[in-house]
């Protein structure tokens, strides 16, 4: 649950985007040459890999123009298998790690009428053993000839390696929202890594659309039936073997409404429900098995009950683990699952308020502490993978036992050795990397990947994707 190598600078990839816009070819992968033919995929061996990484260096840099529809904001850095990924609303655009076989962009719509709104993270999962880049936009079609304008939800699942599309669904929001209505905003994302499902949940457009489906609302679907479904008045906190777990409430101050809820996600109907009596409960990530979500309410005498919820998707048992900030109301938890047995979470707006961990089997706490410990910093938790968590602090990048919370030594990295100049090819320029390293926001073996601000003058640049290799 719950943010790169070498390849073609995003110059190019808006040429691309708009020079798919009308194609329905099955790909819609292009090359630089002539803007028609199909991406080659990468027949260069595997590159150097660890698993978990525990050293990376910088190995490419590619500028992201400013344009009319993305900005900082809209714009995700990615890394599924071998591939870096650069995400907004135009679509997404994939790089081999090690700039083996050519880069390939895949838009987010096809029609010029239809208006991307928000889109998700990129998410890595596996669809009949392959990698697969799993992405969902949150759209308005304007509607075409008779057609009316409709809210949609696009999913899209791409071979990582080539990005040919494996899948795609759209959902259509009418019959639950009305005509014409739709969402806005993506307010929360997970993905069953085993199957390819994925639930996102979307804020509404305007109050009408509110009644009709909440103030936020569940889409769920599935690469393999290539089927989805809307689940009103629930927001998604995870998904597993097509059993959804979220929240619904009114979110309101004494409202004490907050519940956890379980439902078939090929139905939408609701099978369990759990009451937490909570003013405010809304997702904060997931791990392999479990779903996490953050509440709290005033319990008077300037006293907060803040916590966290680990559900059991399968059964939809509940674990309650209580926040030991009780002197402010904690706005926010974010959760990071390790894709393997662990996940950790942190409080505040920004984190920094307090850190968990836990065991993503049982659901039960395994370690944590406040930014009121003498001894350790609470860091801003950026990543976690296979036992690892990555997260930066105000003076370098940091990696931390994600079963016990300990620091992790790391090495100094030193270059690997790579066929091809990552630093240099298809477009990668490294004189746009700052020259520090940052803590990545998305990490497999093969490396990781984040999101620089531009430096100096390079005013026509609204971002820069930065590319690790890891090197222990």
């Amino acid at each position: 649950m719950q943010r790169p190598m070498a390849v073609l600078s995003i110059a190019t990839a808006v040429v691309l985007l708009a020079g798919c816009s009308g194609n329905d070819d099955k790909s819609n992968s292009k090359s630089e040459s002539d803007g028609s033919s199909t991406a080659t995929a990468p027949s260069a061996p595997t590159v150097a890999s660890f698993d978990p990484p525990k050293a990376f260096v910088a190995m490419s840099a590619f500028g992201v123009e400013r344009t009319a529809k993305d900005n900082e904001y809209t714009l995700q850095a990615g890394m599924v298998g071998q591939t870096s990924l650069i995400a907004g609303l135009t679509g997404v655009t994939g790089r081999n790690i090690a700039a083996h076989g050519q880069p390939w962009t895949v838009p987010s719509a096809a029609a010029s009428t239809t208006e991307t709104l928000d889109v998700t993270a990129p998410m890595g999962v596996q669809v009949d053993g392959k990698d697969v880049v799993a992405i969902a936009y949150v759209q308005n079609d304007k509607g075409n000839g008779t057609q009316k304008a409709k809210g949609q939800v696009v999913f899209q699942w791409l071979n990582a390696t080539d990005g040919k599309k494996v899948a795609e669904v759209t959902a259509d929001l009418t019959p639950t929202l009305g005509a014409g209505r739709g969402g806005d905003t993506v307010v929360s994302q997970a993905y069953d890594a085993a199957t390819g499902q994925i639930v996102v949940g979307v804020g509404a457009d305007g109050q009408e659309a509110a009644k009709k489906g909440g103030e936020a609302f569940t889409v769920y679907a599935d690469p393999k039936t290539q089927k989805s479904t809307v689940i009103p008045f629930v927001t998604p906190a995870g998904v597993l073997n097509g059993v959804v777990a979220g929240a619904k409430g009114r979110n309101q101050e004494g409202a004490a409404d907050g519940t956890i809820v379980i439902a078939d996600g090929t139905t939408g109907k609701i099978t369990k429900q759990t009451p937490t009596k909570q003013d405010y409960l809304n997702p904060a990530g997931s791990g392999s098995k479990r779903a996490y979500l953050a509440s709290n309410s005033y319990e008077g005498n300037d006293k907060y009950n803040n916590a966290l919820y680990s559900v059991d998707i399968a059964s939809g048992s509940v674990v309650q683990t209580k926040s030991q900030v009780v002197d402010e109301q904690v706005s926010s938890f974010t959760c990071w699952g390790d894709q393997a047995k662990a996940v950790v979470c942190t409080s505040g707006a920004y984190g920094g308020k307090e850190i968990f961990g836990f065991d993503d089997t049982t659901g039960k706490k395994t370690w944590g502490y406040t930014d009121k410990s003498a001894s350790r910093v609470v860091p801003t938790v950026t990543a976690a993978f296979h036992g690892i968590v990555y997260a930066q602090t105000d003076a370098q990048p940091v990696l931390m036992d994600a079963a016990t919370g300990s620091d992790v030594p790391t090495s100094t990295p030193t270059p690997p050795s790579h066929d091809n100049d990552p630093g240099s090819a298809n477009g990668s320029d490294m004189s746009l990397y700052s020259g520090t390293l940052k803590s990545p926001t998305a990490v497999t073996k093969y490396g990781g990947a984040y999101l620089q601000a531009p430096s100096g003058s390079n005013y026509d640049l609204q971002s820069v994707l930065i590319a690790l290799a890891p090197t222990a």
